[in-house]
């Protein structure tokens, strides 16, 4: 919100230092790997606050406060290094443009789609496939579509937040015992 407040010059460079892109991650990763996941680069993108604070609200009140940030942290952290991973290997191929190492990509997106990854392992059975495909097949959409490394990284986002998924469930079955189902969507 603080960036609608200032100077259009001054905010863009404000999310060109904090995104992750390849030149930022190799000068100071630490820092935009945290910092890129707090700043969205317009007022219009703002809209994206009311799903995360559903969804991480959600997810903490199931899993706890510490699960929750490692959530995120997975989903926005995973995916930002697969990206600038492909980013990196297709500049070296010639693939992609050297350009390409500048983009800029902040914002908080990657974890959110990660927290709705792990979210799915409380939708009632019977409606747990159908909301994974189509989650899935809507992020395939968009990158098939868009065709942007962001998009791609919404799509791993959402691979590792499954992938969370299945450990949570696992360990709520565990923990309730061996014939336990599986975890209930809650209140």
């Amino acid at each position: 919100m603080w960036l609608a407040l200032m100077a259009s010059e001054r905010a863009h460079r404000v999310v060109v230092a904090s995104s992750t892109n390849l030149v930022n991650l190799r000068q100071h990763p630490p820092y935009v790997l945290v910092v890129s996941a707090f700043v969205e680069p317009s007022v219009m993108q703002l809209w994206i606050i009311g799903p995360l604070v559903w969804a991480l609200g959600a997810l903490q009140r199931r899993l706890g406060r510490a699960a929750t940030v490692v959530t995120v942290m997975v989903g926005h952290i995973g995916a930002s290094l697969f990206v600038a991973t492909m980013l990196t290997a297709g500049i070296a191929k010639g693939r992609i443009s050297l350009t390409e190492a500048t983009a800029t990509d902040v914002g908080v997106s990657y974890g959110l789609v990660a927290v709705l990854g792990v979210l799915t392992v409380y939708i009632p059975r019977r409606w747990r496939r159908p909301t994974v495909l189509g989650g899935t097949l809507a992020l395939v959409g968009v990158l098939a579509v868009g065709r942007s490394f962001t998009d791609l990284g919404h799509l791993v986002a959402w691979a590792f937040g499954l992938g969370l998924s299945v450990l949570v469930g696992a360990a709520v079955r565990t923990a309730s015992g061996p014939s336990a189902p599986a975890p209930s969507p809650g209140p």
